[in-house]
């Protein structure tokens, strides 16, 4: 991705909504773990400019310019132990960017699903189902529904509640009733 803004801070508010992946808590360690392979993380509204760097490996390693060398970019912890300013005020990070090694040009990096892999387990997706509580399975089936094609938003974990509208379309399209949540059903949609 090319520089654009005069910062990071600017950089940030100026993203669309549509591409952000806001920080659910900044001690969240499945939301770092859950961040892909060349995904830009952003630290906006610390310091005079905030903070951008590339996620290397997830949930532990990132390219970050300055932190261990000023003026250059090194493989550093991804929670900046030596910034604790910047960890602790991470924004987020931004779909649409991506790394190549230099193995003979192959491609890795960030991936369009929003499903992290992880199943939730049943009873607390049935608890968001029939209860219409905020929850991190709430947020799983809303993602894993959204990779299936059955809405498009972005998710919050531990805010988002039972995502409707995505079940009952993705219910009716695989012939079960979308007013109960089996676990069978459950089985079929994580397949």
């Amino acid at each position: 991705m090319p520089a654009f803004g005069t910062s990071a801070t600017a950089q940030w508010h100026s993203i669309p909504k549509r591409y952000k992946h806001p920080v659910t808590r900044y001690d969240d360690k499945e939301w770092w773990a859950s961040i892909p392979s060349g995904a830009i993380i952003y630290t906006a509204d610390v310091g005079k400019y905030g903070h951008a760097w590339m996620c290397q490996d997830p949930g532990e390693s990132a390219w970050s310019v300055d932190y261990k060398r000023s003026g250059y970019i090194d493989e550093v912890p991804i929670k900046l132990k030596n910034w604790t300013s910047y960890y602790k005020g991470v924004s987020g990070w931004v779909d649409g960017t991506h790394v190549y090694t230099d193995n003979e040009g192959y491609f890795k990096g960030l991936t369009m699903t929003k499903f992290d892999g992880r199943i939730p387990p049943y009873p607390n997706a049935l608890k968001s189902f029939q209860e219409g509580v905020a929850n991190k399975a709430a947020y799983r089936v809303s993602c894993r529904l959204i990779d299936l094609n059955m809405g498009d938003w972005n998710p919050v974990p531990y805010e988002q509640k039972w995502p409707t509208k995505a079940w009952t379309k993705w219910a009716e399209a695989n012939g079960t009733d979308p007013n109960h949540y089996s676990e069978t059903d459950h089985a079929a949609l994580f397949a």
